[in-house]
């Protein structure tokens, strides 16, 4: 969706090493990583970088979003939920980030836009039909034994199944 509202070339996924705000409890950074390669491979235009997992400190958007302002050509857009963006102002040089590099925001059920939202030039709104689907909810429905084949990319199901995850 995000390709073709925003008019991208490509969408670079960059999963996270060491967030600060994840409780110890996830997935190592090498299995989201394998994951998100997983999910990718279903668009030539969806590239993945393990810049982020490659990293032993913790990590912060800010330097993710430094680093790949240096070395991708043209403009770079961050895609986050509203959700995201509410909490922006909390996030290790928030401010920056909303002042500094330009956002592509998708809504999110019962999250309302921050104050300002449309006024920020930006911050790009995408309007693309909501998928009511979380990575909390499919967590949720395989730790409960609930069905979420269909929740995901074939490959990505196969994976999760096969090393038993969330489990």
């Amino acid at each position: 969706q995000s390709l073709g509202a925003l008019s991208l070339d490509k969408i670079i996924f960059i999963p996270s090493g060491n967030p600060p705000h994840k409780s110890r409890d996830v997935l190592s950074a090498e299995t989201r990583y394998k994951l998100t390669v997983l999910a990718a491979c279903l668009n030539p235009r969806f590239e993945v970088s393990d810049y982020e997992i490659k990293k032993d400190s913790v990590s912060y958007t800010i330097d993710m979003l430094k680093h790949f302002e240096k070395i991708l050509r043209g403009e770079m857009i961050f895609l986050l939920g509203m959700d995201a963006l509410n909490d922006l102002k909390d996030w290790k040089d928030g401010g920056s980030i909303l002042n500094n590099f330009t956002l592509g925001v998708w809504r999110r059920s019962g999250t309302m836009p921050p104050e300002g939202f449309g006024e920020n030039p930006r911050i790009k709104r995408i309007d693309a039909p909501e998928i009511p689907v979380s990575s909390s909810m499919i967590r949720k429905n395989i730790r409960e034994g609930r069905p979420y084949r269909y929740l995901l990319p074939e490959k990505v199901y196969e994976y999760i199944n096969a090393m038993e995850l969330y489990l």
